[in-house]
C-alpha cells in the first residue's frame, strides 16, 4: 500500500471512530435547528465535524471544541449557480472576502468577461484562483468568445481546441452559457463543434424568450440550464421540458419576483438561485445569495423549497456530490442563521472552519494580469457627428431592471445634416469604440431611458466583448470619457463640463480592481450619486450601459460594428426607412 492510500485509510478510520462516538469530534455544533434537505424538516440535535467533513447529526456528540447554537438555525452553504465575478469589479480574492462571510460558500463561475479581453490567460488566472480560494470556485469554460463572430469585435477568440485544453481540469465542470443560441439553431459549424465536444459534460444555457420547437432543438443538444427567462410562462415551459431554471437577481436583471411562483417543494430540485452580475454596492447593502433567499421567502415561497434551491438543487445539478446537505459524508459548508425568515447570517463554516469576518479568510496570493488593455486612438470631436437628414431614426430603449431592450424610433431634425442628443426627449447619443487594437471605427446611435440632463457616462465593462461605451448629452464630455479610459486602463467614469466628477479605475482587463472591496464600494457609491446629480434616472446606470452592447439579448443593441437587430441577428442602419420595421 503506497503512502497516499495509507493516509486515505487512516482518514477513514478516524471518520468511523468519530462518527461512532469512539473518539471526540474536532467540532460539535450543539443545540441548533438543522435544515434537512431530504425530509424538508428542521432537525434538533448536534452536528459533529471531523476535519472538514460532517460525520454525525441528530445524535449527541462530544467534541474537542463545542459551540452552543441554541436558538440558532443551520442551513447548507449557499451556492451561486451562475456568476461572472468580473461584474463585481473585484478580483477573485476580494470577491470571496465579500460573499463568503455573507453565506455563499460556492459559486459556478463563467469567466467569459476576462476571457473576451485576454483569451486563455483569463482561464489560467481564474483556474489558479480556484485552486487557491477558500470558497469553492467551479469554472465553466466560456463557450462564446466572442458572443457573436460577425456582430462585434472582441480581444480574443476561443475555439474548440482552446476549450479542450481545460476540459479535464479538476476545477472545470463543463461548458458555460451557450449564448449564441441562433448559431446553434442554424447549425453554425463552430458552435456545433464546441457543443459536441462537451456532450459528456454539463452545458449551461442562455436562451431569453426561446420557446416551442426552437427550445426543443436547443435542449436536444444537451443544454441543461437557463438564467435568462423573463416571462413566467417561458420559465414554466423550460421547466416542464427538463431545464434547470436559475432564478436571477443581479444588479440590473431582476427576475426573481416575476419567476418566483415557479418554485415550490415539488419543483425545487430543478430550481436554483444565481446572481449573474451583481456589483459591490448591492452585495454590501443587500447581500448575496442570502438576499435572494430572503426575497423568495418574502414572496411566500416555502422554506423547504427556498433552502433546497439555494444549495442542494445546484449541487445535484452540477454533480457536486459532497455539497449542499447537512448529513454524514458531506463537506461541512454551512450557514448559521439567527433568524431564518430574515435570513440573518451570523457566521459561516467552510469545511469546518468558522468564517465570521474577512480576517478569517486566508489571503489568496494570485497575481492578476497587469497591463493596460485599452488600445485605441481617442476620437476627434468631428467623429461624434451623426450625419443624418430629418427623419425617423432607430432608438435603443432601456427597460429598467432588465437587460432586454426595446427597438424604438424617434423623429430627429438635423442642423446642417447633423443630428444631436435631445435631452428634452431623453434621446441621447451612445458611442461604442473597439478597444482591443484592431482600429475599428466608432459606432454611433441613440438611446432612451437614461434621463441625463448634463455630461456623459463611460464604461469599459461592455458585455461581452468589452469595448468602451459612452452615453452623453454632448460630444465634448463624451470625448473626455474616452480620453479617461485610455489613461486609466478602463473603468467607470462620470464627466460633466470636461471634468471628471467620479470614477473607478478597473485596470485588470478593464474589468476589475485589486483595491480593497470597501474602497470599490465607496467609489461606486460616488459614481451613483454623480450620475443622479447629472439627471440619470437609472438605479444602476453603468451596468445598464454595459448590457446595451450585448448582441444576444433582444431587441435592439449596439456594438463597435453598429446597431444590431437581435431578432434578425444582423447589423441595421440607424436611419429607419418607411418600409422597414424597427
Amino acid at each position: 500500500m503506497d503512502s497516499k492510500s495509507s493516509n486515505g485509510v487512516k482518514e477513514l478510520e478516524k471518520l468511523i471512530d468519530v462518527a461512532r462516538g469512539v473518539e471526540p469530534a474536532d467540532l460539535v455544533l450543539k443545540g441548533a435547528k438543522i435544515f434537512n434537505v431530504f425530509t424538508g424538516k428542521w432537525d434538533q440535535g448536534d452536528l459533529a465535524i471531523c476535519g472538514g467533513t460532517i460525520v454525525g447529526c441528530h445524535d449527541t456528540y462530544e467534541g474537542h471544541r463545542e459551540i452552543d447554537l441554541s436558538n440558532r438555525w443551520i442551513v447548507p452553504g449557499f451556492i451561486d449557480s451562475h456568476v461572472h465575478v468580473e461584474s463585481s469589479c473585484m478580483v477573485p480574492s476580494e470577491y470571496e472576502r465579500a460573499v463568503l462571510p455573507r453565506g455563499t460558500t460556492g459559486a459556478i463561475i463563467d469567466p467569459h468577461e476576462i476571457v473576451n479581453v485576454l483569451g486563455i490567460k483569463g482561464f489560467d488566472y481564474f483556474l489558479e484562483c480556484a485552486a487557491k480560494s477558500t470558497m469553492d470556485f467551479y469554472v465553466m469554460l466560456s463557450s462564446c468568445v466572442p458572443a457573436t463572430t460577425h456582430l462585434e469585435t472582441s480581444g480574443a477568440r476561443i475555439d474548440v481546441q482552446d476549450l479542450l485544453r481545460y476540459k479535464n481540469h479538476p476545477h472545470v465542470l463543463g461548458l458555460a452559457e451557450m449564448m449564441n443560441f441562433p448559431g446553434l439553431l442554424f447549425k453554425d459549424p463552430t458552435v456545433l463543434e464546441k457543443v459536441a465536444a462537451f456532450k459528456d459534460r454539463r452545458i449551461d444555457g442562455h436562451s431569453p424568450l426561446l420557446r416551442g420547437k426552437d427550445l426543443n432543438a436547443y435542449l436536444s443538444c444537451g443544454i441543461g440550464t437557463c438564467h435568462e427567462s423573463v416571462l413566467l410562462e417561458e420559465a414554466q415551459e423550460k421547466l416542464a421540458k427538463g431545464m434547470q431554471i436559475l432564478l436571477r437577481e443581479g444588479s440590473v436583471a431582476k427576475n426573481l419576483k416575476d419567476l418566483s411562483p415557479i418554485l415550490n417543494e415539488i419543483t425545487s430540485p430543478k430550481i436554483s438561485f444565481c446572481t449573474d452580475d451583481r456589483n459591490p454596492v448591492d452585495i454590501f447593502d443587500e447581500g448575496h445569495i442570502a438576499y435572494l433567499v430572503k426575497r423568495a421567502l418574502e414572496f411566500g415561497i416555502s422554506e423547504v423549497a427556498v433552502f433546497r434551491a439555494a444549495s442542494w438543487s445546484t449541487a445535484q445539478h452540477y454533480g457536486l456530490q459532497k455539497k449542499g446537505a447537512l448529513s454524514p459524508g458531506y463537506d461541512a459548508d454551512l450557514v448559521v442563521l439567527s433568524d431564518p425568515h430574515a435570513v440573518t447570517v451570523e457566521c459561516v463554516f467552510k469545511r469546518g472552519k468558522k468564517i465570521q469576518t474577512v480576517e478569517d479568510i486566508p489571503a489568496m496570493e494570485v497575481k492578476a494580469p497587469a497591463f493596460n488593455s485599452i488600445s485605441y486612438h481617442v476620437p476627434a470631436l468631428k467623429d461624434f457627428e451623426v450625419h443624418q437628414e430629418d427623419g425617423q431614426l432607430r432608438v435603443i430603449e432601456v427597460v429598467p431592471h432588465q437587460i432586454i431592450t426595446k427597438g424604438s424610433k424617434a423623429h430627429f431634425c438635423s442642423q446642417g445634416g447633423v443630428v444631436s442628443s435631445d435631452c428634452e426627449r431623453d434621446l441621447l447619443k451612445i458611442a461604442v469604440l473597439e478597444r482591443h487594437g484592431h482600429g475599428v471605427p466608432m459606432a454611433m446611435g441613440f438611446v432612451k431611458g437614461f434621463g441625463l440632463k448634463r455630461g456623459a457616462l463611460g464604461s469599459s465593462v461592455c458585455h461581452d466583448s468589452h469595448n468602451v461605451v459612452v452615453v452623453g448629452t454632448n460630444d465634448h464630455d463624451m470625448r473626455e470619457c474616452f480620453q479617461w479610459m485610455i489613461q486609466s486602463g478602463g473603468g467607470f467614469v462620470a464627466v460633466e463640463g470636461g471634468r471628471v466628477k467620479a470614477s473607478l479605475e478597473l485596470p485588470v482587463a478593464g474589468l476589475m480592481s485589486e483595491r480593497p472591496m470597501q474602497e470599490i464600494y465607496a467609489r461606486l457609491r460616488e459614481l451613483k450619486l454623480a450620475s443622479k446629480q447629472m439627471g440619470c434616472v437609472l438605479d444602476e446606470p453603468f451596468l445598464q450601459l454595459a448590457f446595451l452592447c450585448l448582441p444576444v439579448i433582444p431587441e435592439l443593441k449596439i456594438t463597435d460594428r453598429g446597431l444590431v437587430d437581435v431578432n434578425r441577428f444582423e447589423i441595421v442602419d440607424l436611419r429607419l426607412q418607411e418600409q422597414n420595421s424597427i
